[in-house]
């Protein structure tokens, strides 16, 4: 949100820096993240004033003028049609420069127009830059003075302030300048509400019927007539710009610059386009619509509230008007709508028809119910002072609840606990107080009565932070007195645990956590389909903000194959990393979510080395980090069987089995999928159930006891197809029942044109240990024999 300094010393006096300002509203809780200064761009310009005008003797669209600067006259030729006697305008000098729209500056000479001397020029606002008025030069109000230097009048300083959802009683000038109010105890001051009504009653001409009572409790109305529509006054423009308003013309102002200036939101209808002078205030019907004012065409539901007259739709309550009731050139006569106006439902249909507007922010964030006259009554003095409109008297004002402010006790003993303070109540009350809080002392409390304006305030623990902010967070200091950290008695959810666990496991093993969306679109999806479960069961959003966002992932795939693709296009090609995040699905007719952790690697396992080169990872680096997991989660008996899955590669792939439990998969990522991303580098990918993996953990710690007897070891090299795997080969060894054998692995793999064609060696290292003696040469012998014999006994059954 922008705040011009200018603007803000409207309701306050202040001689304090901008840089001190800033200061003070971030100590407060509102932060000025910039500020802003806008120098105008051109240098030598006065206000000047015409003493007289007469027509140019050679061209009819010409004039000149005579141009008092506060000390001399001179002559200048004008072909704008509103230069006439008395006006004040800007006045560019001889020697001015003014900058043109190509970014060249031009400076104003003496020069000669159809014969006649013409001694500096006379500028619109647009050839200024500083609105867009191109119909003439600028007319410039009383309050600029002759022969001062415009430059000042439009040099302004802009504050820039990051407001949270919570904050919008602030979201206004005149809600900032209430906290500075309260911040530095300096009063505000008032701007004018009083104008002068006409004898017509508004009851008279207009009619509001309020359908929809529980979304729209308070609505409120005025009729203004015979306004003239225009350019707003400069000085408005100009500080609608600086906010962030495009300028449109005076009436549609008004309601921007009171909306910006007073924190709530209003809409001027044109009355003439409202049939029968009546507005009814419904929900809206099945398959209504309406083209809102950007000219999209809306379809609304039955949650939707809308203005309407007894032919259309005029608006979405509380969102955005519609285009048939626009105020435009043909205006003479405007309805003013200020309403309250059910914060959840303005929520709703803001989010569903997707359009979020200045009015759908502040409805949705908890406007002020009370505050709907004062807002009318300014636009209602703007527009008869800037548009010479005529107010009706009295103001439609229908309302099907009471507004009563919050009462909130607030005990001074649980303020300076909390705050680790010794205020006392009457501290704490003159603190509350300048937030404009009514008090009343009860023993050693406070009942607070809270304006409604303040929606943010529900219990007492609000309070207290109100307390701790206008004290100044930097005046807490750290003290015997400050309440200790107390941590929850609760336990930790397994499943929370489990997470941190086997992040724990992964970054222990050199692995890089990467995040990513929850949420994927149709490109990724078309990547990695064979990774994803069906369409049918898929969870699409509603009201997605982006096309590549409106799907939620039923695998961690699509995510981190958009990591790996970003990190290659950028030319980093080693990459270990891993994701704990949840998938999404649909399960009949509910929906599910469950914990998943992801592994990808790709590119060299090791950086370069002088001693060694760099190897490529492999699909065996994979398998290895995972039982390196399964080995701290205490899993035993972790089968890997290829499974044919297609988002890997047929022959560099398995799913992993714990028991008859599937627990997940791991693979080198197939080429098809590869081409997609166009990645020439091989992509390595493994996906787990959390849940599954908790199921068949052994976390509990085991102690062993170290052996006092030594080992024995034999090599057995066995010659078979190369289809055979190595998996079954160590179950038919793990199989033979025997109390001496203490472990078997692989220690080597040949293949070669000599052991012939289909064929392979596999070399086991077997370990044997008797743990309550040494263990002889013919004992080992023996038991090595009659394991091997079973072993091929079980390859010749098997064949």
């Amino acid at each position: 949100m922008k705040i011009p300094f200018s603007w803000l010393k409207d309701f306050i006096d202040l001689d304090l820096s901008p840089q001190d300002i800033a200061k003070h509203l971030t100590m407060a809780g509102l932060e000025v993240e910039a500020i802003e200064t806008h120098d105008p761009s051109f240098d030598g310009v006065v206000v000047g004033y015409v003493e007289e005008v007469v027509p140019h003797p050679n061209a009819d669209k010409l004039r000149i003028a005579t141009v008092s600067n506060g000390k001399e006259s001179v002559q200048v030729v004008c072909g704008a049609p509103n230069c006439r006697k008395g006006m004040k305008t800007a006045f560019a000098e001889i020697g001015a420069s003014i900058l043109l729209d190509n970014d060249e500056k031009l400076k104003i000479k003496k020069t000669k127009i159809r014969g006649v001397e013409s001694n500096g020029m006379l500028a619109s606002g647009k050839e200024l830059r500083i609105s867009d008025d191109t119909d003439g030069i600028l007319d410039l109000s009383d309050e600029f003075k002759v022969g001062e230097d415009l430059k000042k009048h439009f040099t302004e300083v802009v504050f820039e302030i990051a407001l949270t959802p919570n904050l919008n009683y602030a979201s206004s000038v005149f809600g900032v300048a209430r906290e500075l109010s309260s911040i530095l105890g300096i009063p505000l001051k008032k701007v004018p509400l009083k104008f002068p009504v006409e004898e017509t009653n508004v009851s008279e001409e207009a009619k509001v019927i309020v359908e929809a009572k529980k979304n729209a409790p308070r609505y409120m109305g005025r009729l203004v007539k015979d306004v003239k529509l225009g350019a707003s006054p400069v000085w408005m423009q100009n500080r609608l710009s600086k906010a962030g308003f495009r300028p449109i013309n005076n009436v549609v102002d008004i309601t921007n610059y009171v909306l910006f200036e007073r924190g709530h939101p209003l809409h001027a209808f044109d009355f003439d386009k409202i049939s029968d002078k009546t507005l009814y205030v419904r929900e809206a019907k099945e398959n209504e619509s309406l083209i809102t004012l950007d000219g999209k065409e809306r379809k609304l539901t039955g949650e939707d509230v809308v203005i309407a007259d007894s032919n259309k739709v005029l608006a979405i309550a509380g969102v955005m008007g519609a285009n048939n009731s626009e105020v435009g050139e043909s205006t003479t006569s405007v309805f003013l709508e200020a309403a309250y106006f059910d914060p959840v439902a303005v929520r709703k249909t803001s989010k569903r028809q997707g359009l979020l507007t200045e009015a759908s922010r502040r409805f949705e964030r908890g406007a002020d119910p009370n505050a709907l006259e004062e807002a009318l009554d300014r636009a209602c003095f703007l527009l008869n002072s800037l548009a010479g409109g005529k107010v009706l008297k009295e103001t439609l004002d229908i309302s099907h609840k009471d507004f009563a402010p919050k009462i909130i006790r607030c005990g001074i003993p649980r303020v300076n606990e909390i705050l680790g303070l010794q205020l006392s109540l009457s501290e704490v009350e003159t603190l509350l107080r300048r937030l404009n809080f009514v008090t009343k002392a009860e023993g050693e409390a406070l009942l607070v009565q809270v304006p409604t304006y303040r929606s943010d305030i529900s219990q007492e623990i609000d309070l207290i932070e109100e307390v701790a902010r206008l004290y100044g967070y930097e005046n807490i200091r750290v003290s015997a007195s400050m309440p200790k950290w107390r941590g929850s008695l609760k336990e930790n959810a397994i499943g929370f645990d489990f997470e941190r666990l086997i992040r724990k496991i992964l970054l222990s093993q050199g692995l890089q956590e990467f995040l990513t969306c929850d949420l994927i679109g149709p490109k990724l999806k078309e990547i990695a389909e064979e990774a994803l479960m069906p369409s049918e069961v898929e969870v699409s959003v509603l009201n997605p903000t982006s096309i590549e966002q409106s799907i939620l992932r039923t695998s961690l795939m699509p995510g981190l194959l958009q990591v790996v693709k970003f990190n290659y296009d950028r030319q980093i090609f080693d990459i270990d990393g891993f994701e704990v995040g949840r998938i999404h699905f649909k399960d009949g007719a509910s929906f599910r979510e469950e914990s998943m952790a992801a592994i990808v690697l790709m590119g060299k396992e090791r950086p370069v080395e002088w001693e060694e080169k760099p190897v490529s990872v492999n699909f065996y680096d994979l398998k290895g980090v995972i039982e390196n997991l399964f080995d701290t989660l205490g899993i035993k008996d972790a089968k890997f069987q290829n499974q044919k899955l297609k988002p890997f590669h047929d022959g560099r792939q398995a799913s992993v089995f714990v028991g008859e439990l599937k627990v997940g998969a791991l693979g080198e990522v197939h080429p098809s999928i590869l081409r997609k991303l166009n990645v020439s580098e091989p992509i390595y990918f493994a996906e787990f159930n959390l849940a599954d993996l908790y199921r068949v953990s052994n976390l509990v710690p085991k102690i062993k006891e170290i052996p006092l007897y030594p080992t024995s070891e034999r090599d057995w090299t066995l010659t078979l197809n190369d289809d055979v795997p190595f998996d079954y080969i160590l179950h038919l060894i793990t199989s033979v029942p025997s109390t001496l054998l203490e472990s078997c692995q692989l220690v080597n793999v040949w293949k070669g044109s000599k052991l012939g064609a289909g064929l392979k060696n596999l070399t086991f290292r077997f370990v044997y240990r008797d743990r309550n003696k040494t263990l002889s040469q013919e004992e080992v012998d023996k038991e090595h024999t009659r394991i091997c014999d079973a072993v091929r006994t079980g390859l010749v059954k098997k064949n």
